[in-house]
């Protein structure tokens, strides 16, 4: 369970990150090309053990990479 909680902490940084970035360097594509899809695909990896699919799997391993 915590392993959730860790998931979901890490995309509210990278969230933060993205917004700190953003404010200092100004609006680049580059920061929304990782940012936002990084942050998504952590808050996705954010659900219970039972409700994982193959689907949980696949991005967890695209994370990871």
């Amino acid at each position: 369970m915590i392993q959730v909680y860790l998931y979901r902490l890490m995309g509210v940084a990278g969230c933060v990150v993205l917004i700190l970035n953003v404010h200092k360097h100004g609006w680049h594509p580059a920061s929304f090309a990782i940012g936002p899809p990084l942050a998504a695909l952590l808050f996705s990896l954010g659900v219970a053990p039972e409700q994982r699919t193959v689907g949980w799997e696949v991005r967890n391993v695209i994370t990871a990479i």
